[in-house]
């Protein structure tokens, strides 16, 4: 429904795998928190508003407006605070994933652990890693720049004329490709980007055109449901359900790792490595 399996399922990759990396011993614990708290505002917003009857007596002669207006304002407020649990997970996995499966040289502001898994990594996989982790890396860096500089938000907004959006985060890549270019006199020039044979090629393209394919390449895409028939909200709440389950399985999955992690460690330890503009 949201999407929301790969941040769980990118922190038990991560630190399963590169726990020995991780000079930020404290993440893993700040991930389980805000992955229970992902959980629990998704369940309280399925569970508390979203199916409500529009002639329930608790929503009739209001001061917050018709009972449709009363209804659609608090399941927009459940929404919002599930939003920014999302939004807080997103950042702080993407934290995770910087500080491990996409670690990068710092040059001296790296450890010598640090310096030496980015070496091993390197060796390993060659050319393949920038690429790998580009991927990784934007699969983040998209969907919180869209929250941050687009207030995008991800869940269910309620419309005033019986419509909802549900705003999930797509998970498949975008098949376009989009470049922006600052010249000498300080112009802006827009390109489609398409690969032929392993090469790139830029198309010039106008800023309306850039616009409108950006729009295309968006992370979080909103999808418009007709709730005039309101058993599509019960629909929305079953798959909704589905979705926490698995997440709830996920979780659990985390919580034996991060365990494990702290078999050998303490939770509270100091820390130099700084926030990045990118996952915040």
């Amino acid at each position: 429904m949201l999407n929301l399996a790969f941040i769980f399922d990118d922190a038990i990759h991560a630190l399963t795998r590169y726990a020995k990396d991780l000079a930020v011993v404290p993440l893993p614990a700040a991930v389980y928190m805000m992955q229970v708290d992902v959980i629990n505002h998704y369940h309280y917003a399925l569970e508390h508003y979203l199916t409500v009857a529009l002639d329930a007596p608790f929503l009739q002669n209001s001061s917050r407006g018709t009972p449709y207006q009363k209804w659609a304002l608090v399941t927009n407020e459940d929404f919002e605070t599930l939003s920014f649990a999302v939004h807080n997970l997103l950042r702080y996995t993407s934290r995770l994933i910087h500080e491990t499966e996409c670690l990068v040289h710092m040059g001296g502001r790296s450890s010598e652990e640090q310096r030496s898994a980015f070496a091993e990594r390197l060796l390993q996989s060659g050319e393949k890693f920038w690429e790998e982790r580009k991927i990784k890396s934007n699969s983040y860096t998209g969907p919180i720049c869209e929250i941050r500089y687009r207030n995008k938000s991800i869940g269910v907004m309620v419309h005033d004329d019986h419509r909802l959006s549900l705003v999930a985060v797509r998970t498949e890549p975008s098949p376009k490709r989009l470049k922006v270019r600052s010249t000498a006199g300080d112009s802006i020039l827009y390109f489609r980007v398409t690969i032929v044979d392993g090469t790139e090629h830029e198309q010039p393209i106008e800023k309306d055109e850039y616009e409108r394919l950006e729009r295309l390449t968006e992370t979080i895409q909103a999808k418009e449901i007709d709730i005039r028939d309101r058993s599509r909200l019960v629909t929305l709440r079953e798959r909704g359900r589905v979705e926490i389950a698995e997440l709830r399985s996920r979780n659990r999955a985390f919580a034996e790792v991060c365990n494990a992690f702290y078999q050998s460690r303490r939770v509270a330890q100091p820390f130099e490595n700084l926030n990045k503009s990118y996952w915040i």
